[in-house]
């Protein structure tokens, strides 16, 4: 399993700009589009602020967390990573499965073709700003998203896994939580 630190934060602004062009480009989108996407995009990427305790700021690097965008340009720029450096290696099935959810990947690799360490290295190298840490099973085992995975001789098991800090508390109804919130807990 990889998990990308502080993705949002650290994504390259160019970064953010050059798969917009790739995927403009793969998909034959007329010149005139490409230009106004690239110069949407230059804008967007530079009126980049947040606020915290009453004050705005403007980072350096990557884009705001809860920006309505943010989810939209992460994986925009995570799906050309994947299309340049990890498509080869599930057609040559090096890779057996490649899953990702926002920024943890979970992959099954063939031990005889490659290993976690030169996955990561290759992962590592692509933006020095973006880092991807490997986690490990131990004992079969190893945590992905919600979920505890066993793998057995002959089978997968699946288990809940919640993390040290959960604190199992639930949504009481007369919270001042919106309303669409609440329903789901209680249907």
């Amino acid at each position: 399993m990889l998990g990308i630190k502080d993705l949002y934060v650290n994504l390259p602004k160019q970064g953010i700009i050059q798969p917009k062009i790739f995927w403009l480009d793969k998909n034959n989108i007329n010149k005139k589009v490409k230009e106004q996407v690239t110069h949407l995009l230059k804008v967007i990427t530079e009126q980049n602020y947040f606020q915290y305790n009453n004050h705005f700021f403007r980072p350096r690097n990557g884009i705001a967390i809860r920006s309505p965008k943010s989810g939209t340009l992460a994986e925009i720029y995570l799906q050309h990573i994947e299309e340049l450096f990890i498509k080869h290696w599930i057609k040559s099935q090096a890779i057996f499965y490649y899953k990702r959810y926002v920024d943890d990947i979970i992959i099954i690799y063939d031990q005889n073709k490659i290993n976690e360490i030169a996955i990561t290295i290759v992962m590592n190298g692509i933006n020095e700003q973006l880092e991807l840490k490997a986690t490990e099973e131990v004992n079969n085992s190893i945590n992905y998203l919600d979920l505890t995975i066993n793998r057995n001789i002959n089978k997968i098991e699946l288990n809940i896994y919640r993390k040290p800090t959960n604190a199992d508390i639930t949504i009481q109804y007369a919270s001042n939580h919106p309303q669409d919130h609440k329903l789901l807990y209680y249907r």
